[in-house]
């Protein structure tokens, strides 16, 4: 292996063609900026990804047991992975002020316990600082509603400003409206659709009578991992028999489920970009191979074997290979982890706005270890198959023909 090594590198290093040299180093640079856009490309998505789960699975309800009666919010918060679980209510509705009107959804919690914290409520894991004031403070002002910043703005409201509730009553032949009249006591800013369409009350502020005939009622779980909502539910079916859990996989499932589904395609298509860079290493192996016929057929006088010159030749494209990709992946995660100065520097060549008209502030990116095995892997694996075929064609050279003679 040293022997194959060292004539490999000599071929490398010390080819008197210069096309040759060009091809080989083009091959090495597209096969880099291959790898780079893959792992860039793959990095932002992560990014995305885990500002979904971060701003949606922070605010939505991991799990809903609608049954009250059978489910205990201590109980159920006793259970290994539960983070909270809590009373709520929830409703449909229309927020009117004197501005305009718009739809919403409709929580309502319990923030009358001293020693709750913003983890026990819907918006558990959203930085408090997020906030005009206190949620929990602000809940417990008589009759308190916090809604998203988008949404007061709309609405053309400001901390203070009072606003009527309408919630939809079914009664016998058809539905009447129910009204409720708050004061407007907090702000949130999630950077997502909530900010637009959720408000959250005191629990309280409808009576059980209500709560019957407006919405649902029941208890709202928080777990630790909210992946594992799937295992939690099977534990609780075991438990509780008849009582259903309602999952947020049921409502936003799909929509991660898309977001994975994009990062695979993203993935094989880039991934066929590196392919084509990596088979250029096919074109100049074959003209090395072209050019050392000479070279092939002395070694084989001299007794070296097939499978050493198959070696050599395959250790020169795995070497070009490997320092394309090594490059690529280096550069790919220094240019992710600086993806937001990049992206601003091209808005203000372009002057134009990426993210303008969504709910993100920049472009996020996460590198993941496994993505950038996965990436050298299978860069690597396509690059040996490109190096494979000129390899075997110069162990299978005849060495009558590389020395002309008759």
């Amino acid at each position: 292996m040293k022997l194959a090594l060292w004539i490999a590198l000599r071929h490398l290093l010390r080819t008197d063609n210069r096309y040759v040299r060009l091809v080989n180093w083009m091959s090495l640079l597209g096969l880099g900026v291959g790898v780079l856009v893959l792992t860039v490309v793959v990095s932002v998505m992560n990014g995305f990804d885990a500002e979904l789960r971060i701003r949606i699975l922070g605010t939505v309800p991991h799990v809903v047991l609608p049954d009250v009666a059978a489910a205990d919010p201590a109980a159920v918060s006793a259970l290994p992975g539960v983070a909270s679980a809590y009373r709520f209510f929830e409703a449909s509705g229309m927020l009117a002020s004197a501005a305009a009107v718009a739809p919403v959804a409709v929580y309502g919690v319990e923030p009358a316990n001293g020693t709750a914290s913003a983890g026990a409520l819907p918006l558990a894991g959203i930085d408090a600082q997020m906030f005009d004031i206190g949620l929990l403070e602000a809940l417990r002002q008589p009759a308190g509603l916090v809604m998203g910043l988008g949404l007061a703005r709309q609405l053309g409201l400001a901390l203070g400003d009072e606003v009527r509730l309408i919630v939809p009553e079914g009664v016998q032949g058809g539905v009447r409206p129910h009204f409720k009249r708050y004061r407007l006591s907090g702000l949130f800013a999630l950077g997502a659709e909530f900010d637009y369409g959720l408000i959250v009350v005191p629990r309280s502020s409808f009576s059980a009578l209500e709560r019957q005939a407006l919405g649902a009622d029941g208890v709202r779980v928080a777990l630790e991992d909210p992946l594992a909502a799937d295992s939690f539910a099977a534990r609780w079916s075991g438990r509780s028999g008849e009582v259903p859990a309602e999952l947020w996989t049921q409502n936003y499932g799909e929509l991660f489920q898309a977001v994975r589904i994009e990062k695979a395609l993203m993935f094989l298509i880039l991934l066929l970009v590196v392919a084509i860079a990596g088979f250029n290493i096919v074109a100049g192996q074959t003209m090395v191979v072209d050019g050392k016929r000479a070279d092939i057929a002395v070694l084989r006088t001299l007794g070296a074997t097939g499978a050493l010159v198959r070696r050599v030749f395959l250790l020169q494209g795995l070497a070009v290979a490997g320092i394309g990709i090594i490059a690529g992946l280096a550069l790919g995660v220094l240019a992710a982890g600086h993806i937001g100065v990049i992206i601003a520097e091209v808005e203000s060549w372009l002057d134009f706005r990426l993210l303008e008209g969504t709910y993100f502030d920049a472009v996020p990116a996460k590198v993941a270890m496994v993505d950038l095995v996965i990436i050298g892997g299978a860069s690597w694996l396509l690059c040996l198959l490109a190096a494979w075929l000129p390899a075997r064609r110069a162990a299978d050279q005849a060495p009558i023909k590389g020395l002309h003679l008759p």
